[in-house]
């Protein structure tokens, strides 16, 4: 009995797995899994989120066409071994089926899954005969190209959705654009929609060699019952457990991207405050910005109780699957290094604000040395104007001084002393 493709997958397994997997009646067909996050004008106030519905409401909205808008295809909370309970900055906001995407000759699922801090992860089913994927024989697929295809993909049916989003104006806690702080994205990043970096992952194939996919691997930086893990190539075992490592997998990609954005931000904060010690303009870029680099630093510590929360709400086979992603991604490394780089920067605001607090404390305290000093003219002048109207001939004391030295001559001293004492309070103040 002969299938096309179409026809091939509406039959096979894929309708019980939420279509992602398919087997293949010929054996000649490779199903490859591609993981895309990319940068978009989704940027919530993350904060003062409480549920979730109300994202998936307003993307909705946003979102016009032929694409399908659904809510979190995966259940949250608890109640099952399928549920997972997960905080509201690791949950998908909503997840957009890129319905004219499918329509390629060699895509079989498309899925665009929203999160939040401008960040999505684009998923694609390739379903590839092996003699177009590799026509030499030498590995099962040819990351650069598949890479290649996944960009041009993204940038032609991703990027018009980013031009909808970009043009929201503000919202029920959904940040215009030109209002974001924490991200500094520029138009053309946020509406590109070009890939950060793309994941693969195959499906194994008990007639396929595993020295064929280890060749693929190149590197196995986690391995278990249910996956091969890499560092863009992945090894699905098992077909059964291919719904648990996808969700895996897509919440993974996510914080990685996640992770590394903020990394980037700290890098070039820090860089800046380097280079404030040879610019003077930039010391005074950096005191008008404190209150910016204060709240990146709060939200970077909020980021890291949801991603710890997110962990422990993992359940069934996910909760391993996720450790395995910890290990071979380095999470905790790269989680120490941010927590490191935030510190460093904390250290410097704390400087920068302790130095405008004495700048102002010093204002302050040679105001009143000043104003203090005042007093001494005062005092002079009573004494002049005392001198003048009483009779002390017989007298000795401070008065005299008016018969020595002009009045005239003493003012001016006086007034000499008020700015010397002025002035060493000034230099003086620690």
């Amino acid at each position: 009995m002969q299938f096309g493709f179409k026809g091939l997958f509406k039959e096979g397994l894929l309708v019980h797995l939420n279509l992602l997997y398919v087997k293949s009646y010929d054996g000649n067909i490779l199903n490859l899994y591609t993981y895309a996050p990319i940068c978009l004008p989704l940027n919530w106030q993350s904060e003062l989120l409480s549920e979730k519905s109300e994202r998936f409401r307003l993307i909705k909205t946003l979102v016009n066409g032929s694409n399908k808008v659904e809510d979190n295809p995966w259940p949250v909370g608890y109640g099952s071994l399928s549920h997972d309970n997960l905080p509201v900055l690791y949950q998908v906001a909503a997840t957009i089926t890129l319905c004219e995407l499918e329509q390629e000759d060699d895509v079989k699922k498309a899925q665009l899954y929203c999160f939040d801090n401008c960040l999505a992860v684009l998923f694609i089913h390739f379903y590839l005969p092996q003699s177009a994927v590799n026509a030499n024989k030498t590995k099962l697929v040819d990351d650069a190209a598949i890479s290649a295809r996944v960009e041009a993909l993204s940038k032609r049916y991703i990027s018009p959705i980013c031009e909808s989003l970009y043009a929201y104006k503000g919202g029920s806690k959904l940040i215009a654009p030109a209002k974001y702080t924490f991200f500094k994205d520029d138009r053309k990043d946020l509406v590109s929609a070009k890939p950060l970096w793309v994941a693969r992952a195959i499906l194994k194939d008990k007639q396929c060699e595993m020295d064929k996919y280890k060749q693929w691997l190149e590197n196995i930086d986690e391995s278990s019952d249910m996956l091969l893990l890499g560092s863009g190539n992945s090894l699905i075992l098992n077909a059964q457990d291919i719904v648990d490592v996808h969700r895996v997998m897509v919440l993974s990609q996510f914080h990685a991207a996640l992770m590394a954005r903020v990394e980037e931000i700290l890098k070039n904060t820090l860089r800046n405050f380097n280079a404030a010690y040879f610019d003077a303009s930039v010391t005074k870029e950096i005191r008008n910005d404190l209150c910016l680099h204060q709240q990146r630093n709060d939200h970077i510590e909020f980021i890291g109780i949801q991603y710890s929360a997110a962990g422990a709400g993992m359940q069934g086979k996910r909760r391993l699957l996720f450790q395995q992603f910890e290990h071979a991604w380095q999470f905790s490394e790269q989680q120490s290094r941010i927590e490191q780089l935030s510190n460093l920067i904390q250290q410097r605001l704390n400087r920068l604000m302790n130095e405008q607090f004495s700048r102002q404390n010093r204002a302050i305290q040679t105001l009143l040395a000043f104003l203090g000093a005042l007093s001494l003219l005062g005092l002079v002048v009573d004494l002049a104007s005392l001198h003048a109207d009483s009779d002390h001939d017989k007298t000795y004391g401070i008065l005299d001084i008016f018969q020595l030295v002009a009045t005239e001559n003493i003012l001016n001293i006086t007034i000499i002393v008020v700015v010397i004492l002025t002035l060493y309070f000034y230099r003086n103040h620690e």
